[in-house]
């Protein structure tokens, strides 16, 4: 299959379904679940008359998400779970020029120096002091912040002149509940909707064996709009393909590697402080699993679970180093009018780390394909979507 970026661009609020907590209120999530343009694409096969081509349609092409971003030609990536802030003032130490974000004490990635405090603690290390993160932020007179590092959510994105934090911006409407009898305004029912603002873009991938489906997605998106309240004015939108050359796993799979060989070197000198024998380098190549989206897991028994395995030449895979948490996915089928099972999941931003005796250029084609596949169930759907070491592991220190 073929990997192609696409940009939407929303004209109207659009509103994506989440966990209900109440019936007089609908939420709504961050992104646009790959699983809303499949559902658009079916929509729009049924209202054009060609119910029996939605199947074979869905099955040539995968869909992935979309994550909010300032421009159409920049990707934004979700937070892995691995990120920090400082607590009293979180955010990137340089901002766009033109943006709206306050400047913070700097958000960094922890994953390297954990997996090499890990992973030289298994070879026998001792450290003269615990592994702490705080704050290295200096004021204007030179005192240090020290304030706690905790994690960071939501979405980034890297431009040209500095880093964007992305949460999302949404906005609340009141309606009024209709009676199904009367087909009129029912007294004292309201029910309020939370739905994402018309501004900036959704940028993300799918694949496809034949390009032309893209031309098919396009327009129905036009025609249907996406996600849900659609006959309401909600959900109208406009995608198109756009040209994003990200960094290829070979690329990834390196430079996580080189930033993790100067930290381990750096950790290997402060144990030895301590007398312990440790190597300089690491003796394996790491590579890591990051969740782009949910990801529902089965192990071998095909019970559900967390932790995630990877097959790689043959050979099962188990993290050596793994972050998560877990939530449930669930859904509803627009083509058929029925919800979707709900499952249990491994959240967006889970981070799985993997140590094999291969070199980078042995198993990059292998984690490419795994890349496009997807891990777990559903993967046609957008759940399951991961990227093969997440660039913003290398962000050792706060940007």
């Amino acid at each position: 299959m073929d990997e192609v970026f696409l940009a939407l661009r929303p004209t109207s609020p659009i509103r994506v379904g989440t966990t209900r907590v109440t019936g007089a209120f609908l939420d709504t999530g961050y992104y646009i679940p790959g699983s809303v343009l499949r559902g658009a694409l079916a929509e729009w096969m049924l209202r054009t008359g060609r119910a029996s081509g939605i199947l074979p349609l869905v099955n040539r092409m995968r869909f992935g998400n979309l994550f909010p971003s300032p421009l159409s030609q920049i990707r934004s990536l979700p937070f892995p779970m691995s990120a920090v802030g400082c607590k009293l003032s979180r955010g990137f130490r340089c901002a766009p020029c033109g943006s709206e974000e306050v400047a913070g004490h700097g958000i960094r990635d922890t994953l390297v120096i954990r997996l090499a405090y890990v992973e030289l603690e298994r070879l026998g290390a001792r450290f003269p002091v615990p592994m702490q993160l705080r704050c290295t932020h200096s004021g204007p007179e030179g005192k240090k912040c020290a304030a706690r590092m905790e994690r960071v959510g939501g979405f980034y994105a890297r431009m040209s002149d500095g880093w964007c934090w992305i949460t999302g911006s949404r906005l609340i409407q009141t309606k009024v509940a209709i009676s199904r009898r009367r087909r009129a305004a029912q007294e004292g029912l309201l029910y309020r909707v939370v739905a994402l603002r018309p501004q900036g873009f959704f940028v993300g991938r799918v694949w496809v064996q034949n390009q032309d489906d893209i031309q098919s997605l396009e327009e129905a998106v036009r025609e249907c709009g996406i996600g849900s309240l659609t006959t309401r004015g909600y959900g109208r939108a406009e995608i198109r393909a756009v040209e994003i050359r990200p960094p290829s796993v070979l690329e990834r799979i390196r430079a996580f590697n080189q930033v993790l060989r100067q930290v381990w070197e750096e950790l290997a000198d402060l144990a030895r402080q301590t007398g312990s024998e440790v190597p300089d380098q690491p003796s394996a190549t790491y590579f890591t699993v990051d969740l782009l989206s949910p990801a529902v897991i089965h192990d071998s028994r095909q019970l559900p679970t967390l932790k995630l395995e990877v097959s790689l030449g043959g050979q099962r895979l188990e993290p050596v180093l793994w972050l998560t948490q877990a939530e449930e996915v669930g859904g509803w089928s627009t083509a058929w009018g029925l919800p979707k099972p709900t499952s249990l999941a491994a959240a967006m931003g889970s981070v799985y780390v993997y140590r094999t005796r291969q070199s980078p250029e042995e198993v990059a084609p292998a984690l490419a394909q795994l890349e496009e596949r997807g891990v777990g169930d559903r993967t046609d759907e957008g759940l399951g979507e991961m990227l093969i070491c997440h660039p913003f592991h290398e962000q050792v220190m706060p940007a």
